[in-house]
């Protein structure tokens, strides 16, 4: 069982790259996962903590794609019986930045348990790109860093040089 959704981010491919790549970062917009520290790679194993139905689940999730400004996926579970596998997907076209999302389950339990609860998937789906568009509204509204700060600390540097001698 597969299930998409697609959505347009009104930002640049690369800042949406750095978003979705920087998985220590989710806990910031994502409103289930959490992933633990480490290098993100292909085929690395990270931490992946994910709250349903209340609960928290801990596990292991191993990084299957991993291409800068294209994809990142994931996989989650044990392969006979269940496994998901989830990610986001960067496309551009002449009208703007494209993100597709998307979660497969597979296995033996994957599939039947998936079609039983896929309106509850895509409803989850549907949330956690809202939360995304959230973010990236809050980090445009944020504006630019100003380097007002650096000026003052070079001419409080300055005025300490010349006050010392």
């Amino acid at each position: 069982m597969r299930e998409e959704t697609r959505f347009s981010p009104p930002i640049s491919r690369l800042r949406a790259w750095a978003m979705l790549a920087n998985l220590a970062q989710y806990e910031s917009w994502h409103p289930e996962y959490r992933f633990g520290g480490g290098v993100v790679g292909l085929g690395k194993k990270v931490e992946f903590t994910a709250r349903f139905f209340g609960r928290s689940t801990q596990v292991d999730a191993l990084i299957v794609a991993h291409e800068r400004s294209g994809s990142i996926r994931w996989k989650l579970g044990t392969f006979p019986f269940f496994t998901m596998e989830e990610g986001y997907e960067l496309t551009e076209d002449a009208s703007g930045l494209h993100v597709r999302h998307s979660v497969e389950c597979k296995g033996l339990f994957g599939a039947p348990a998936a079609a039983f609860v896929r309106a509850g998937i895509r409803r989850r789906m549907q949330l956690q790109d809202t939360s995304f568009l959230v973010a990236v509204r809050r980090l445009s509204r944020a504006g630019p860093a100003g380097n007002r700060h650096k000026r003052r600390t070079t001419a409080a540097t300055k005025g300490r040089s010349v006050n010392d001698d």
